[in-house]
């Protein structure tokens, strides 16, 4: 992430100090990214892409190379091009209630699955659990779903 927050600075003619007034953090907080001694947490990455719309989510989380969206990606528009990243922040804007009861109601049984299944692809009882599925709006808004036990 380091690497990222220096391409970004530098793409964007922006110093530590001036970064941090943008993202409304301490300076110390870029620092210590820089650093190394402290990781980004969910709101620092949050108040990125806020601050930042045309910073390609993909590229931020997921290493995608390309560090823009083209401009059919802009948030402001519901038709994203599909064909470049992993689409992973694509907006769902058709049947999103319904794609979101499925999800609450398919977590336990992914859960179970997942629990027949490790890593390995071997049978077996593993200890992880799903213990919340977060949905990212196109908004900047989410929710959290948290799956009830089977």
């Amino acid at each position: 992430m380091k690497e990222k927050l220096l391409q970004l600075m530098k793409s964007e003619g922006l110093t530590s100090s001036r970064l941090a007034e943008i993202l409304e953090i301490q300076p110390s907080g870029i620092s210590h990214i820089l650093s190394g001694r402290n990781k980004p947490g969910f709101d620092l990455l949050q108040k990125i892409l806020r601050r930042f719309p045309r910073v390609n989510p993909d590229w931020l989380l997921l290493d995608s190379s390309q560090m823009y969206r083209p401009d059919s990606e802009l948030p402001s528009n519901s038709n994203a091009d599909t064909t470049s990243g992993s689409n992973l922040f694509q907006p769902i804007t058709e049947g999103a209630d319904s794609a979101v009861a499925e999800t609450a109601t398919n977590a336990a049984t992914l859960q179970t699955s997942l629990q027949e299944t490790d890593s390995n692809g071997k049978s077996g009882d593993s200890q992880r659990r799903i213990s919340r599925i977060i949905l990212v709006y196109d908004d900047h808004s989410f929710e959290a779903l948290t799956p009830q036990k089977p």
